[in-house]
């Protein structure tokens, strides 16, 4: 049976860019943030009757492959990041009576330095401690190694101030290969670990090969010798070129990552964890663009089934896994680029895109 989507225009004003991310807040409420042509980073909340719209008061946003990092924390308060299009600084920012921004010290936690492939989540902290809930993550390449930062106070001193000092550290450094292309990270929704997807590029006779990586934190302390540490896994390798990641987690504990293969020119879902078969690489479909290379996947928890996003021929595509292997796709409408998709707390996909210059939202109940 197909999914019904009902779409409708966020922003019909013919300036919407791209760089889409859409998040669902603690009242399963849509945000999505994006960029204009110039830059300029905008907000979008759906409120009763209307969207809302928000030119961010800050700096212009490089033009590249990185969606806006987007985040609403447990007291609905909205936190971005993004790479700044003048300096190739981190910049993040966070409004509660009024937006406030900062440059990310990238390096150490000591100073700003130039990034590439920012990422950013926030931690509603289900299982934290006060102090640690609602604190933004962010993953990116710097010195072609992959790095981590939070803004977080001292593990053994929770009462004091947040800093980035002893929170910015790498994550896997660049030895034969480069680190951090791509990165996404998320927590796991049963127990609360952050995992990162990137890839990474060895490019061996200036063919370029990306392996699917993913890093998992091992929480440590902040006694000397016990910083917090990363269990590298390879997810898939071999002569691919993975591409713009996206990552969701089963409630059972198992991982999905799609993402486009440039070698084989698929769209391709992992499945990973503690299974057998992990990791299990499906092909979900080789009807894909060059130019629409965003995916996003989503786990529908009552049925525990995994869907896609995705662009292919101008038009936005939902697929929708039927068995191992196997994948129902279903056309959705004109767009697809950019595509960005959520399940909210009742089981409704929530989707977003761009087309010809418009942001796109829509909800559909899967069946």
């Amino acid at each position: 049976m197909a999914t019904e989507f009902f779409t409708e225009a966020v922003d019909d004003s013919n300036t919407a860019h791209g760089q889409v991310s859409l998040v669902l807040d603690t009242q399963d409420t849509p945000w999505l943030a994006y960029t204009t042509p110039s830059g300029d980073v905008m907000l979008a909340r759906r409120g009763e009757t209307e969207w809302e719209h928000e030119r961010l008061p800050t700096e212009q946003a490089a033009l590249d492959d990185y969606r806006i990092g987007l985040g609403i924390d447990s007291a609905l308060n909205p936190h971005v990041a993004y790479q700044s299009r003048a300096t190739d600084h981190l910049i993040y920012g966070v409004r509660g009576a009024q937006w406030s921004f900062e440059e990310v010290p990238t390096s150490a936690g000591l100073f700003p330095d130039r990034i590439r492939f920012p990422s950013m989540t926030v931690n509603l902290g289900v299982f934290s401690e006060p102090p640690f809930k609602d604190r933004p993550h962010f993953a990116y390449q710097s010195g072609l190694s992959l790095w981590h930062a939070t803004k977080a106070p001292p593990k053994t001193d929770p009462n004091k101030p947040p800093t980035w000092k002893k929170n910015v550290r790498p994550v896997d450094s660049t030895n034969a290969a480069e680190k951090g292309w791509f990165p996404k990270l998320t927590f796991d929704r049963r127990d609360e670990i952050l995992r990162i997807v990137y890839s990474d590029d060895l490019t061996p006779a200036g063919q370029p090969e990306r392996r699917l990586r993913v890093a998992t934190m091992i929480p440590g302390t902040d006694f000397p010798g016990q910083p917090d540490s990363w269990n590298i896994q390879l997810l898939h390798g071999g002569q691919i070129s993975a591409q713009c990641p996206a990552m969701e987690h089963f409630i059972t504990g198992e991982s999905v990552v799609s993402y486009f293969d440039g070698v084989g020119r698929t769209l391709n879902v992992c499945i990973f964890g503690n299974f057998p078969e992990s990791p299990a690489v499906e092909v979900v479909t080789d009807d894909v663009d060059e130019d629409s290379r965003h995916s996003a996947c989503g786990v529908e928890f009552e049925r525990s089934r995994t869907c896609v996003l995705y662009g292919f021929g101008g038009r936005l595509r939902f697929a929708m896994r039927t068995g191992p292997g196997t994948y129902s796709l279903e056309d959705v409408e004109a767009g697809g680029a950019w595509s960005d998709l959520r399940f909210d707390s009742v089981g409704t996909a929530h989707v977003a895109h761009i087309a010809a210059g418009t942001l796109r939202y829509g909800v559909a109940e899967t069946t």
